[in-house]
């Protein structure tokens, strides 16, 4: 077979098919339970942390598991909006981009259907990045926007945003800034994270990895309103933790 569509998904690589049996065989016990086998499962969860962290120059407490890059996107911009002066009036804005994945596009408008959010699309040009002078005008608004999300590298057409000046830009007027790193992270490097970025996501499936996980990571000062509530993953994502 010639397989095409190394976007949407790649095929895992034998070492990760063989930790994934090791972690079903070897660890499969509840990672929150304090006996020998629901330790063990905690330090296999802990160790791909800090693997993990290592790949983007993050530290590992910064990093929350998730079950989809859809779910990481969700947690960013929900967890973010919900933070930022509920129920006041007017809502605070979300601002995007007219091209991003539709997971965002999802997330903005169940929390505008509920006017949560007042949501701002930021144009592209005719090559696909983002227009500095309506980004411009978005953050210069009287009402400060709860988040700016856009992704780093498209997933239809691969165009690149210069999300590193959109982060500055961000960071100079106080607004948190996420940015959707699914198509970059495994394939191009992450440098000096925490200088330009607020919250980044990304998924091992896009990188011969498995499916059925993701990553948010969120910088040092950040706060995200949890979405799926519990214990784990300090509080930010309940559930079981899915080791393998």
């Amino acid at each position: 077979m010639i397989y095409l569509d190394n976007n949407a998904t790649t095929q895992p690589c034998p070492e990760v098919v063989e930790a994934i049996a090791a972690a079903l065989r070897d660890s499969w016990g509840n990672p929150s339970s304090l006996h020998h086998a629901g330790q063990a499962a905690r330090v296999a969860i802990e160790r791909a942390r800090q693997q993990v962290a290592t790949l983007i120059g993050a530290k590992p407490f910064h990093l929350i598991f998730t079950g989809s890059g859809v779910e990481s996107i969700d947690l960013a911009i929900r967890g973010t909006a919900q933070r930022s002066r509920p129920g006041t009036t007017p809502s605070p804005t979300v601002v995007t981009s007219s091209v991003e994945h539709p997971g965002v596009k999802s997330a903005i408008d169940s929390l505008a259907s509920r006017g949560e959010i007042t949501p701002v699309s930021v144009p592209v040009d005719s090559t696909g990045v983002i227009q500095f002078d309506p980004l411009h005008a978005a953050l210069a608004a009287p009402i400060r926007p709860a988040i700016v999300s856009i992704q780093w590298a498209n997933n239809e057409t691969g165009v690149i945003q210069p999300v590193r000046r959109i982060g500055e830009l961000c960071r100079a007027r106080k607004v948190t800034f996420h940015c959707d790193a699914t198509q970059w992270v495994g394939k191009e490097p992450v440098r000096d994270l925490e200088s330009w970025c607020d919250l980044l996501n990304f998924s091992p499936h896009k990188f011969h990895g498995p499916k059925g996980v993701s990553v948010l990571w969120v910088r040092p000062g950040v706060r995200v309103s949890p979405v799926i509530h519990g214990s784990q993953e300090r509080g930010a994502r309940g559930g079981t933790e899915n080791v393998p």
